[in-house]
């Protein structure tokens, strides 16, 4: 999304297919057009996956790379050479705030009230209207 768009954060999987899912939702709909930033926060559960969201938390280009593996024009490898400090910190931010699965995305909303939305939003418009503007 555009700088000054409001802004989600979502813990991901590489490998989670609500994570793609959810995340393809928001593209087309609401990333491309600007409406919204999405932060991701990748996280992995198992070591495949705690090595292939180290390689998208070091890379310079994490957001291509991101939504060419969405599409399936791109892999995202499971080097173990990457350091996994960054992401093992952010599963523990995670279950430090007691949530063990992904999607979990969390944004402020108009109210200033923080929501969370568990899993795959049903209703982006509902959302989407609910952040500041």
């Amino acid at each position: 999304g555009k700088d000054g768009a409001p802004v989600i954060y979502s813990f991901v999987d590489p490998q989670c297919p609500h994570c793609h899912e959810f995340l393809k939702d928001l593209k087309a709909d609401y990333i491309d057009k600007g409406l919204i930033q999405v932060k991701i926060i990748p996280v992995g559960f198992r070591a495949e996956t705690l090595a292939q969201a180290a390689f998208l938390l070091a890379s310079p280009d994490a957001a291509n790379k991101w939504f060419k593996h969405l599409d399936g024009t791109e892999l995202l490898p499971a080097k173990t050479d990457v350091s996994t400090q960054g992401v093992q910190k952010n599963l523990s931010l995670m279950q430090a705030w007691k949530f063990t699965a992904t999607p979990l995305s969390v944004y402020r909303a108009r109210d200033g009230e923080v929501k969370i939305i568990r899993g795959r939003a049903k209703d982006l418009a509902t959302v989407l209207a609910d952040l500041p503007s």
